[in-house]
């Protein structure tokens, strides 16, 4: 896992390897600036025109250090300068007097000139207000400029922590940001002004946290090694057992998509438990499952308390709606599980009006709302959500001590001890139906195979996207659907699947 950073927590561990380790702000400076310089000369010929459009802070003294450098390799470099330069920056100012040593000329307005590149240091992580009057006409003139765009640390005008559009913000091809990656650079709409993003180590640590929590990662494809291993010497029994209560009357697809997944994950067995009236369909689309049905107004209880005993894990909530059966259905499996359960899609509209049991509850739970859902639950807009998904995510899992799982663009995995992790496998070919019952049945089937279940949460958050992004090239993001992302995922676990002892 990558550590994921806010702006407080990276101004923290610039200070405190620059005051408590004692390495230069201005060698600090020059890494991150030769790290920029390397990727551009990767991307942008030598004799090239290249603008950079420079701060009066610190991301403005690096792209001045980054001109001088461009410069040294015989590119052709205008360097512009925007704002007070009397109140530049102490490094920044620095870096003007060392270009002006060399002889290259700094400008206070970009010419009306054409550039095969264009270089964003106008504004770094701490922006904080709208970018209005000669800044957002800057932005605006960069990126009307028809030119490959580099943003360092991250595009003036995105919000550090966010993701935030602040007015307007630069749109660029590629962003190289140092030490850490940048909430903002994840979040949208941040990670489409952002571009591809790169990570450039300066000699900032994780040691320059000193005493603080790191409290926010990103999951990586290596973190898939956390799948526990296949032993030779197993029955159905050894990897787990699922329970998936789920699917009202005609409703009996997303208890199949749920089931699949789960024994395409690895589960040993998978048992559902639904309407008597999907019975026949879910025979015939998964005869691997084992059946339990009831009938609404007939005695069901004894049957589901008896599965929950027999299971490992609990999916409740999917397509299973929202009548009063249904309703029953999740608070006795809620009020009596021992095992831990996920509740999703129907059974965190039916829990919006019982939030109690969540608190009430004895077993660990996990929940996966859409934004939707979470607005339902929470009584905020999903507008509101959106803005502050890592902030809601974060609240809603401390409040009711769950594990939650806030599904978006870029899902969040919040722990109720604050630590968040956010998603960035998938592609938006997973906006389809179905899509969310396969990711329940995807943690499941982790669970089931004694994963802890704040790892299987993440990895199956991750996994889900991968299985996604595995199967795309052969359906592409218009015609993706549930099952071929459940496909996916199968493609994903054959590529990681080894033997233990």
């Amino acid at each position: 896992m990558n550590i994921l950073v806010d702006s407080r927590q990276m101004k923290n561990c610039d200070n405190n390897t620059i005051h408590h380790f004692g390495i230069p702000s201005l060698v600090l400076m020059e890494r991150a600036a030769l790290g920029v310089a390397e990727e551009i000369e990767k991307n942008v010929q030598a004799g090239n025109r290249v603008l950079l459009v420079c701060g009066t802070g610190n991301n403005g003294g690096d792209g001045l250090a980054i001109a001088r450098m461009l410069w040294q390799k015989a590119y052709d470099v205008t360097a512009v300068v925007i704002g007070d330069w009397q109140k530049a920056s102490k490094e920044t100012k620095q870096q003007m007097e060392i270009c002006e040593a060399y002889g290259i000329e700094l400008q206070e307005q970009i010419p009306e000139e054409n550039f095969e590149a264009v270089v964003d240091a106008l504004f770094g992580i701490g922006l904080s207000r709208e970018l209005q009057g000669k800044y957002f006409e800057v932005v605006e003139q960069m990126n009307n400029i028809k030119a490959y765009k580099v943003a360092v640390d991250i595009p003036s005008g995105i919000h550090a922590d966010t993701g935030a559009v602040m007015g307007i913000a630069f749109r660029a091809d590629i962003t190289i940001t140092f030490a850490f990656q940048k909430m903002g650079l994840l979040l949208y709409p941040g990670a489409e002004y952002a571009g591809k993003t790169i990570v450039k180590e300066i000699g900032i640590t994780k040691d320059s946290f000193l005493e603080e929590k790191v409290t926010a990662y990103e999951v990586k494809e290596r973190d898939l090694e956390k799948i526990p291993k296949r032993r030779d010497y197993s029955n159905k029994g050894t990897f787990g057992k699922v329970l998936v209560a789920a699917g009202h009357k005609n409703m009996a697809g997303a208890a199949f998509l749920s089931g699949k997944a789960a024994y395409a994950t690895g589960a040993g067995l998978v048992k559902i438990m639904t309407e008597e009236a999907n019975r026949t369909v879910l025979q015939q689309l998964l005869p691997e499952a084992v059946l339990e049905t009831y009938e609404p107004g007939q005695e069901w209880e004894a049957s589901l308390k008896s599965s929950m005993e027999w299971a490992d894990v609990i999916v409740a909530g999917p397509g299973i709606g929202t009548a009063e059966t249904s309703e029953k259905i999740i608070k006795v499996i809620l009020e009596n599980a021992k095992v831990p359960v996920i509740l999703d899609a129907d059974g965190l509209n039916i829990v919006a009006n019982h939030t109690e049991w969540l608190k009430e509850r004895k077993a660990s739970v996990i929940v996966t709302p859409h934004l939707g859902e979470m607005a339902r639950i929470t009584q905020k807009s999903i507008f509101d959500i959106q803005k502050q998904l890592l902030q809601v995510a974060r609240e809603f899992a401390e409040r009711y001590n769950v594990i939650c799982i806030l599904k978006d663009a870029r899902t969040i995995t919040a722990l109720p001890d604050g630590t968040v992790f956010v998603n960035t496998s998938g592609n938006n070919g997973m906006a389809t139906a179905g899509a969310g019952d396969v990711l329940t049945g995807v943690i499941a089937g982790l669970i089931a195979q004694n994963m802890e279940l704040e790892v299987a949460a993440l990895i199956g958050v991750y996994l889900h996207g991968k299985g996604a992004d595995e199967i795309v090239a052969q359906t592409g993001t218009y015609g993706m659907m549930a099952q071929d992302i459940i496909e996916g995922v199968r493609q994903v676990m054959k590529k990681t699947d080894r033997k233990g002892n």
